[in-house]
């Protein structure tokens, strides 16, 4: 099985309809799935738009947290309750195509721990502003130089993984009840997955960036002094993990 996971805040104007989209998409690419919407503490209609749609169809569940919005932490947590060998996360609003969800689940099938979706490789269309792709890249660039990372695009909302290795991941990672990571919880855990050996994918997808966004510039600055402090932490912990392991540094394509 393959659980699905849909992260919304506010998101009562397309959440019936991006449900619908990957119940749709999954039904002709996958074998059994469930659906996970994680409503991190919606104030709109959002959460009776969730609660109708579990009603509805079985193969939907709806959790919710009332101590955020997170961005990321509340996902996290809400992984423990997949039912799937394998999970998958896409953003609510489908800024990346969800038919490719085939493809990154035929890559954990196959012989990979994580499989990225990515706007910045051969065979990707990625549509979004300027301003937008140059906070992207220099984002990417300074990921890949401070901590070594092999991965070019860390921020994709569309990841699947194994459950054992999602969890290991998040358990390393743990639980940032003052919400200082914020949307870097995507690129800590890809780090992490690396530092620990875990053989990871990135698979080209088309991606068009939503109406709304929820990202600001100012306001992910606070995580710059977190980021700092743990370049040395996350070194040292995913090498005492992947040695425990016997686990080689991490392969990439």
């Amino acid at each position: 099985m393959v659980s699905i996971f849909l992260p919304m805040y506010n998101e009562e104007r397309i959440l019936r309809k991006s449900v619908l989209e990957v119940c749709g998409s999954a039904s002709k690419a996958l074998g059994k799935f469930e659906i996970l919407i994680v409503d991190d503490s919606s104030h709109d209609h959002s959460g009776e738009i969730g609660r109708a749609l579990a009603r509805t169809d079985p193969r939907v569940r709806y959790l919710r947290f009332d101590n955020g919005p997170s961005r990321r932490e509340n996902l996290a947590k809400a992984f423990s309750e997949a039912k799937g060998e394998i999970i998958l996360f896409s953003d609510t609003d489908l800024a990346a195509d969800i038919s490719a969800l085939k493809n990154l689940v035929g890559a954990i099938e196959g012989r990979y721990d994580v499989a990225i979706g990515c706007r910045y490789m051969k065979g990707s269309n990625t549509k979004r502003k300027l301003t937008r792709r140059l906070i992207s890249f220099l984002y990417n660039n300074f990921i890949r130089l401070y901590f070594g990372s092999r991965i070019k695009d860390h921020n994709c909302g569309f990841k699947a993984f194994r459950r054992d290795v999602l969890l290991e991941l998040v358990k390393e990672a743990g639980y940032d009840s003052r919400f200082r990571r914020g949307w870097f919880w995507d690129a800590e855990i890809i780090v992490r997955a690396q530092t620990m050996g875990f053989r990871i994918k990135e698979i080209p997808v088309n991606w068009k960036e939503g109406k709304k966004s929820t990202f600001s510039l100012k306001r992910e600055l606070i995580m710059v002094p977190y980021v700092i402090k743990l370049k040395k932490r996350v070194g040292v912990e995913g090498r005492r993990e992947g040695a425990k392991r016997g686990v080689p540094t991490g392969k990439n394509d």
